[in-house]
């Protein structure tokens, strides 16, 4: 049977509307960023002018969606008394520039010291915000996010999603009082944030959205490590397992140049990161943000002069071969391609077929095309590919290719998709601890990412199995581990994980552990211990097996040694889903 997929990035609005909704009515494109960031800038006297500056450089690079902030306090600065001169502005201000925006309606009021709403009052005081704001700007704006991250306590202190759902429901009504035919978005959350989309679900909130936003920062590395595709992937198969699909965007995401020699590999994050969205049928990505602010997450160093980094060119680049605005290509499927390389296809309203590769492995693979003349290739930077007889180089800097035949009946298929799992493999990044990154091990941590779980002494040596390397801990206290980044995990699925290790005199907890953590990436969840090993042996074989909790999100494989006063060694880590 031919399992060809062929899904309109530009349709999925309507896809997954709420009922009795057709066509969104507004800009397809799902190319957007946190850009303007006009709520910042309201102190400036010439802001307006200073904002045309970003407006401009955005849509250079074909970048016609921005995230915009209202912020209850400002707006309301007494009860029931509303200042609309900064809303008024921004709303001309965008009509002016040809620039869409999707809202946050945002945070607690100006009389409530800092805490979101958390009683039936302030929830309709809430309520009335967001229809006094809908119902004034609904011919200027058409989405509307209820909130920022209310799953972390920066935004929400004690987060609640109980009380967030209820203040859901309110903003909701009042919005679509205020505009029947606007779009609202729920969630919002720091991380992936399943958990947190599922107690909306649990909570009635499932009938007062229209769309789930979500912000899958990664701490793994870039979209392949945090493994992107599976987050994405299990976000979905929730919200489809409702009945009642929602569209899915992703209003924050993003990495930093902060260390030096970054420039690169954000850019190809960032491309990697939207390749893998729109094949996941994410409607709308933000990127965060345009320019840099302390942490350097922008894809240009400065505006005015503009200082652009290699992401921004990757930006435009991508923008002009997948279509923006007003317009947005297909993603048609992935085509069969040798083990470790990808290849998303996608169509544009013209007809043309746009092929995005990458590679696994910093060793160029060569490829061979489905046409053998007419082929165009250039890398993300710009830098031309040769394509010769339908045949390419591919290697971790993504290429994309154009010419081929629209006509031509390509073999696409969801198998072919090089991130789905099979069974059995190996879902941890550097299991076999080989690839060494600094003093660590590639993908973990002496201690774990919080800054814990270090009380020993941690080293990396070439002690492995048949003389590879492999890490230890010595001379430990209360808490030592070595960490592995986040795996995310579907809710009720057994895991199994297994390692070799070693002991010398050893004392105490030596041991491997499954640590399970909700969808902001912090909150623990629970674990599950391997038997301990004392005192001197060889090579053993040690597991564990876990059911990954209802509120967790991710997994973290653990390698323990606690109160040892000896040493331990560990190698050849493996995590399965049963």
């Amino acid at each position: 049977m031919d399992n060809r997929v062929f899904f309109p990035i530009c349709m999925i609005a309507m896809l997954f509307a709420a009922p009795g909704r057709c066509d969104p009515n507004y800009d397809p494109s799902p190319f957007g960023i946190n850009g303007l960031k006009l709520m910042h800038m309201r102190g400036n006297p010439n802001m307006w002018e200073s904002a045309r500056k970003p407006a401009k450089v955005m849509k250079d690079a074909g970048i016609y969606w921005d995230r915009l902030e209202l912020w209850w306090s400002d707006l309301e600065p007494e009860k029931d008394r509303f200042e609309w001169t900064f809303a008024d502005n921004a709303a001309e201000f965008y009509r002016e520039q040809g620039i869409h925006a999707m809202v946050i309606l945002c945070y607690h009021s100006a009389w409530s010291k800092g805490t979101p709403p958390h009683d039936a009052d302030e929830r309709a005081r809430y309520a009335n915000y967001v229809y006094r704001v809908v119902s004034r700007y609904k011919d200027t704006y058409k989405v509307w996010e209820i909130w920022n991250e209310p799953n972390i306590p920066t935004f929400w202190p004690n987060p609640n999603v109980e009380h967030y759902t209820l203040m859901l429901k309110e903003a909701y009504k009042a919005a679509k009082r205020a505009d029947p035919d606007c779009t609202v978005l729920a969630a919002s959350t720091s991380g992936p944030g399943n958990d947190f989309i599922r107690g909306i679900y649990e909570n009635g909130g499932w009938d007062y959205c229209d769309g789930i936003s979500i912000h899958p920062y990664s701490m793994c590395g870039g979209p392949i490590a945090q493994r992107l595709d599976r987050i994405l992937r299990l976000t979905n198969k929730f919200i489809g397992s409702t009945g009642k699909p929602k569209s899915l965007w992703i209003t924050e995401m993003g990495w930093t140049t902060l260390a030096p020699g970054l420039d690169e590999r954000q850019a190809i994050y960032l491309f990697q990161s939207y390749v893998i969205s729109l094949a996941n049928g994410v409607e709308k990505f933000f990127w965060f943000d345009l320019a840099d602010w302390a942490e350097k997450w922008g894809i240009v160093r400065k505006i005015d002069p503009l200082d652009a980094k290699p992401a921004y060119e990757t930006y435009t680049l991508m923008t002009r071969h997948l279509g923006s605005p007003g317009r947005c290509a297909e993603f048609e499927g992935y085509l069969r391609m040798p083990e470790g390389v990808a290849c998303y296809v996608f169509k544009k309203t013209s007809g043309e077929r746009v092929l995005v590769l990458w590679s696994s492995s910093d060793q160029p693979r060569q490829v061979k095309l489905p046409q053998s003349d007419g082929l165009s290739g250039v890398d993300i930077f710009g830098s031309r590919v040769d394509v010769c007889g339908g045949r390419l180089l591919v290697g971790a800097t993504p290429v994309i290719v154009t010419g081929l035949d629209c006509g031509r009946r390509l073999q696409t298929a969801t198998q072919f998709n090089p991130y789905l799992e099979k069974k059995g493999q190996n879902l941890l990044n550097n299991g076999s601890l080989d690839i060494i990154h600094g003093d660590a091990p590639g993908w973990w941590t002496a201690g774990r990412f919080d800054r814990s779980a270090k009380d020993g002494e941690f080293a990396v040596t070439d002690e492995g199995r048949g003389g590879s390397k492999c890490v230890s801990i010595s001379k430990s206290g209360d808490r030592a581990a070595w960490d592995a980044c986040l795996i995310p995990v579907e809710p009720g699925k057994r895991h199994r994980l297994t390692a070799w290790l070693r002991t010398e005199d050893a004392t105490g907890n030596n041991q491997i552990g499954l640590f399970w953590y909700g969808g902001s990436m912090w909150p623990y969840r629970g674990e599950a211990r391997s038997e301990t090993i004392t005192g001197t042996h060889g090579w053993t074989n040690v597991s564990v097996v876990g059911t990954a909790p209802k509120d967790a999100v991710f997994v973290r494989a653990n390698l323990i040694s606690e109160n040892n006063s000896g040493a331990t060694w560990f190698d050849d880590v493996v995590l399965v889903e049963e």
